[in-house]
């Protein structure tokens, strides 16, 4: 409980948590206001989701990641916890906490998107909203991305160093989906139409991801290579973490 107090306090204290979801917000509802005044490109998902096809993943998860990233960036920076933090046990109780406090703040982060990008619909369209379940995936890859950025800067000991790792884990997903077909994951029936609807990767959707991500092969994915695309980066860098956290003395 300590920790988790740490956590909130030091995230609702700094000033960059502020600014960054004040930029995800405002760049967010202008994107979806564009793309909500073409009627070629006015899909509800996409106005909601404010898609651009240029990034890798949704603003959103962008300000998740670069959150996530300044928390350990911070403890590195100003490390005045560092004579706390000698027993291995401590670090393992601020991870935890960092990872439920970013994990939290990630999904709340992105369901203020939803509901702001919701409102811009229907003031401009006069017309509600229509619920899609595409909008469950993109809030599980906001999270994700907040708790990839949060554990690559952990790892690398660097907020910019975790940031790019993030933008980078989407470029790598093409040859992971080549992996995952080859190994004969792809399959169909009702509850892989489920999970597509999920976590849609056909041509249509496939903007949801950005451009680079490589999800743009119009073949949905078995239930286990949807979970995987989007659990993978997260456990890999958890594992590879609890791996160096004994050896070292700080954060």
């Amino acid at each position: 409980m300590h920790a988790l107090t740490y956590e909130r306090r030091r995230l609702t204290g700094v000033r960059s948590t502020w600014l960054v979801l004040l930029a995800v917000l405002v760049v967010d509802a202008g994107i979806a206001l564009l793309t909500v005044r073409q009627p070629a490109l006015a899909d509800p998902v996409r106005v909601l989701t404010a898609g651009v096809p240029l990034l890798p993943l949704p603003i959103a998860a962008l300000g998740a990641g670069a959150v996530g990233a300044l928390s350990y960036g911070h403890e590195v920076r100003y490390p005045t916890l560092r004579p706390l933090l000698l027993p291995a046990r401590r670090r393992f109780r601020l991870l935890c906490a960092k990872l439920v406090v970013v994990g939290v703040f990630s999904a709340l982060l992105g369901a203020l998107t939803l509901a702001l990008d919701a409102a811009v619909f229907a003031a401009v369209l006069h017309r509600g909203v229509p619920l899609a379940p595409a909008l469950g995936g993109y809030l599980a890859l906001v999270v994700a991305g907040g708790l990839t950025g949060l554990l690559a800067a952990g790892l690398l000991r660097s907020a910019s160093a975790g940031l790019l790792l993030l933008l980078t884990v989407p470029v790598l997903a093409e040859p992971a989906v080549s992996a995952l077909r080859s190994r004969r994951l792809v399959g169909s029936g009702p509850a892989l139409a489920r999970w597509h609807a999920l976590f849609p990767v056909d041509s249509r959707h496939a903007w949801l991801y950005g451009a680079f991500s490589g999800l743009h092969s119009g073949v949905p994915l078995s239930t286990a290579g949807l979970l995987a695309l989007v659990l993978a980066p997260v456990v890999l860098l958890l594992a590879v973490y609890l791996l160096v956290l004994p050896r070292r003395r700080g954060v």
